[in-house]
């Protein structure tokens, strides 16, 4: 798992940490970093953010690919377009999952790729005219996930990521990145805009100051 996010990383560490088919042998924030990683653990499929702060994304996916000719990689963005699909395919990506596309997509791309794949490679427009059914899907379901507006409704009553973490029985790295996913969702800047915006479209009840 390759981003330079912490939250994001570490947040769909934590999601795909839970399916049993995915066993999760690293991570790295840098280029140089995935590197060595994929040196050192050789594993069968690596997730790439196409924006690193050292390293184009389609120049690292050549570099990765030449080091270990065998290994499948899903690159993992913020934008979508034909262009980017397609210079993404041509550096040797095996997939390409759009950020906003979600969880479920991404489990769909690791099961299309690497060992026991599902099917073969998608071509660049069935790839694009995926994610835009996706993306367009999320965007018309502009609700939170059950698990999510729980999240929101501890959040509003003032608990910190660890005690959400707790009370849910999560790792705290999920919460995070639900409340990240929130933000994005809502357009809030911070987790006090997020709250301040969801008691406002009344998808959460205002702290009263009782306690849980």
């Amino acid at each position: 798992m390759v981003d330079d996010h912490e939250v994001v990383r570490e947040g769909l560490v934590a999601v795909l940490a839970q399916d049993p088919r995915f066993e999760i042998v690293g991570t790295a924030s840098t280029g140089r970093e995935a590197v060595e990683l994929v040196r050192r653990t050789r594993p069968d499929v690596a997730i790439l953010d196409l924006r690193l702060p050292d390293t184009p994304g389609d120049a690292l996916c050549r570099e990765l690919r030449a080091l270990l000719p065998d290994l499948a990689v899903i690159v993992l963005s913020s934008s979508l377009s034909e262009d980017s699909v397609r210079s993404a395919i041509e550096a040797g990506a095996s997939s390409y999952v759009t950020k906003a596309a979600g969880i479920a997509e991404l489990r769909a791309a690791l099961a299309r790729t690497g060992p026991g794949a599902d099917g073969p490679p998608m071509t660049v427009s069935q790839i694009v005219r995926r994610l835009q059914q996706f993306v367009e899907e999320r965007v018309d379901d502009d609700a939170p996930t059950p698990q999510q507006a729980r999240v929101l409704q501890l959040a509003a009553e003032g608990m910190t990521y660890r005690e959400i973490a707790r009370r849910l029985v999560l790792s705290e790295a999920t919460v995070r990145f639900h409340i990240q996913n929130l933000k994005l969702k809502y357009g809030a800047a911070s987790k006090t805009d997020l709250i301040v915006r969801a008691i406002r479209q009344g998808l959460v009840a205002p702290d009263e100051g009782g306690g849980p």
